[in-house]
């Protein structure tokens, strides 16, 4: 059964969100995908812009306010290849921790695993 990994990331203190992106890009998703892309069905990072409160109509928000610049999502096939992602990780944890640290502020940066509810909706192609 798969599962999906949802990560919810903040910019390391000092990066502009375009620098924060460029990292992100052009250096940790490239070594996640190399090291664990075989083990995934599915990733996507998704880049917060601009934002609207629940609270306060018109009121517009963006990623500091919310807390967070990106939140990535990856799928994996299996506990199996959950298993393995562990074990690579374990093997590689201070490269990857040191390109964490170029990037993200670790202490606000978090990996949920989480259940996904999906709606099928009228008219929606399928």
């Amino acid at each position: 059964m798969p599962i999906k990994m949802i990560i919810m990331a903040r910019r390391r203190p000092g990066l502009s969100p375009e620098e924060f992106r460029k990292g992100y890009e052009e250096s940790h998703s490239r070594i996640a995908v190399r090291l664990f892309g075989h083990l995934w069905l599915s990733y996507r990072r998704n880049y917060l812009t601009t934002g609207r409160a629940f609270a306060t109509p018109g009121e517009v928000a963006g990623p500091d306010e919310a807390g967070f610049d990106a939140i990535s999502e990856y799928v994996l096939r299996d506990e199996a290849a959950l298993a393995e992602m562990s074990r690579i990780a374990g093997e590689h944890y201070d490269f990857i921790k040191a390109d964490e640290a170029l990037w993200f502020d670790q202490a606000h940066s978090f990996s949920f695993a989480c259940e996904t509810i999906e709606e099928d909706l009228p008219g929606a192609a399928g």
